[in-house]
């Protein structure tokens, strides 16, 4: 069971600009999974995962038009989610001074469900993603990483367009191993965009959205003591924080 952040249900309007709004939905309800999942493992360094989910009172976001033709976003519980999927994940290490663990996943997904009317939509989408650990010497280390992601479509109404990036980092130990120099890339050909489709009431709409995703970062560690082990503790109120936080 799933429940949505306090946040959704506020049925106040946030204006985004002078033709869109956005507002809450006090009538938003728990979403209801029943999943079925079967692993294999081999030689501990590949996973193998098949999986089937049925998803009751699904949630996705809303693309509506009031009384006055003015378009408004908001969330709810559009019907059912039907989604059967196939993962592969794996840990190697090719050599001494080389280490690798991906994942990728593929997911056939089909939703029903009804806004202004009945919908039925569905897409076969996947996901690539690898880390890549270098140890150049004692001193320096190094770290490629990257993602890819077909089409895909979490909402009813809306589909997205493939996306991904590719991030780099080179790491020196100083003062006796006691401190750690990074100097890291993300998104170095600034690839990650959220570009795609939307299917309002009386229109179509294409957007991309571009943002200040590739950054360069330059941090200093240094380490004082021994570790500490921490423990976590967990209570019956950790579902409503997480709500509240949501």
């Amino acid at each position: 069971i799933d429940r949505p952040a306090f946040q959704r249900l506020n049925p106040f309007v946030f204006i985004i600009n002078k033709y869109t709004y956005e507002t809450g939905n006090p009538y938003f309800r728990p979403q209801y999974s029943w999943n079925l999942e079967l692993s294999h493992q081999y030689k501990n360094y590949l996973t193998t995962t098949l999986s089937y989910s049925i998803i009751k009172d699904y949630f996705s976001q809303l693309f509506l038009t009031d009384s006055s033709g003015i378009l408004y976003y908001s969330q709810g519980n559009v019907g059912r989610a039907y989604i059967a999927g196939l993962s592969l994940a794996t840990q190697v290490s090719p050599f001494k001074w080389w280490s690798i663990s991906g994942q990728a996943v593929l997911n056939y997904k089909k939703l029903k469900g009804y806004v202004w009317n009945d919908f039925e939509s569905s897409v076969l989408q996947f996901n690539i993603s690898a880390n890549n650990q270098f140890k150049i010497n004692d001193l320096y280390t190094a770290e490629l990483s990257g993602f890819y992601t077909g089409r895909s479509r979490n909402d009813l109404q809306e589909a997205l367009l493939p996306t991904g990036q590719l991030n780099l980092g080179v790491a020196r130990t100083i003062f006796k191993k006691k401190a750690t120099l990074k100097l890291s890339i993300r998104d170095i050909f600034h690839t990650q965009v959220m570009e795609g489709n939307t299917d309002f009431q009386y229109a179509d709409e294409y957007f991309i959205i571009h943002r200040d995703s590739r950054v360069i970062t330059l941090s200093f560690t240094y380490r004082f003591g021994k570790p500490l082990k921490t423990i976590k503790r967990s209570s019956g109120a950790d579902d409503e924080i997480q709500r509240v936080n949501g």
